[in-house]
């Protein structure tokens, strides 16, 4: 196994900042680019960066790197690289390509070629996957500017797929956007976190797994096991190191929905996550809130939540009226409080008479989504 690997950590656009610091955290050295950071690491690093790692979609190893103007160049240098030393034989391999200002421009034919390559290294045609449940080794082929770049997944399954939410309510949030949410609030673990509009669990759960040092890869097959690279000694390293964020033995965590079936749903969501003890659910609508009631809110603490948006609700369902009942329930948890708002409409959002601003902006389920964050200013007695 090499001493060291050259890597990229992809995330959704938008939370390259939030991706930098928990590499910073992890002890690398990253370089932040478009859609992810860079960074080398040696391979205790490289796994623990897929365990810990909460706002990355992947980790990819960056294999090779080289100049490439024609598809047949492509199959001759592809089928001179060390593919068994990179892949398991009996694992099945998909290959994906992009391509952007580059000769090569037929990702089918990309394709092809890399498979014909593999063909020829282990003597047999690529195995397809066989299943949804079947682990795959992801080879990522990427053409920029005649230049070609091979790398592969470090992990059989995206890092957003914690292996918790096997149940969802509507519109459920990804689990990497529920904990960016969280960190763009700057919640500190010691305080209060509610949710008034729960759904599955997600962002609860993000920030339960968060205060308690339970790594968001807990539930994943060790990073690289599926592929020749894997070191059964650097995973247990990298596991048995300590959390990157200081942990507590308690969280005070409070979450709540109208829905019935969401919340037996984020309720057995938590029970996966191992954090179920952490987070008190409760069904009920916003102002039954337990927390939204007068003086009834611990002193100091973050509503994080995704309260529901246009296309997420029946065209019947009027939202203005929400939002400002959102805006003056969290106006009476105090002056400790921050607010952190996942929203589609941004103007809507602002409707709640929050002192809120942009933290980061991405796209989810095809809709640009903002996280937007602020200090609560109490109302007046």
């Amino acid at each position: 196994m090499p001493r060291s690997f050259d890597l990229f950590a992809a995330c959704l656009p938008g939370l390259e900042p939030l991706l930098t610091d928990e590499l910073v955290a992890l002890g690398a050295r990253p370089k932040r680019l478009r859609g992810g950071v860079a960074f080398a690491a040696d391979a205790p690093l490289a796994m623990r960066s897929c365990l810990w790692l909460g706002t990355a979609s992947h980790v990819l190893l960056r294999l090779t790197e080289f100049p490439c103007r024609a598809l047949g160049e492509l199959q001759r240098k592809a089928a001179q690289l060390p593919w068994r030393e990179w892949l398991r034989p009996n694992v099945p391999v998909t290959v994906r390509a992009t391509t952007h200002g580059s000769r090569v421009y037929h990702t089918g034919a990309v394709v092809e070629r890399i498979e014909n390559a593999l063909a020829t290294a282990f003597g047999r045609p690529v195995s397809p996957a066989t299943g949804a449940d079947t682990i795959v080794a992801s080879v990522h082929v990427r053409f920029k500017n005649d230049v070609c770049t091979i790398s592969i997944d470090a992990t059989s399954t995206p890092l957003h797929r914690r292996g918790y939410r096997l149940e969802g309510a509507k519109a459920p949030l990804r689990e990497d956007l529920a904990h960016a949410l969280v960190l763009a609030a700057d919640w500190r673990a010691d305080t209060a976190l509610l949710d008034p509009f729960c759904g599955s669990g997600t962002i609860p759960i993000e920030a339960a797994r968060l205060a308690l040092g339970i790594a968001p890869g807990r539930l994943r097959d060790p990073a690289m096991e599926h592929l020749a690279l894997f070191d059964g000694d650097a995973w247990q390293v990298a596991r048995s190191a300590p959390p990157p964020r200081a942990a507590v033995e308690r969280a005070q965590i409070a979450a709540s929905d109208r829905d019935a079936g969401a919340i037996e749903a984020a309720r057995r969501n938590a029970e996966r996550a191992g954090v179920a003890a952490a987070i008190d659910f409760q069904c009920c609508a916003i102002t039954a809130t337990p927390w939204l009631q007068a003086g009834a809110a611990p002193a100091r603490g973050v509503l994080a939540t995704n309260p529901p948006f246009g296309l997420r609700v029946p065209k019947g369902d009027r939202l203005l009226p929400l939002y400002q009942t959102l805006g003056h329930r969290a106006r009476g948890l105090g002056d400790g409080w921050r607010v952190a708002l996942l929203a589609h409409d941004v103007r809507l959002a602002r409707r709640t008479g929050l002192p809120l601003r942009a933290a980061w902006t991405t796209r989810h389920g095809g809709l640009a989504v903002t996280a937007l964050t602020g200090a609560v200013v109490a109302t007046e007695t």
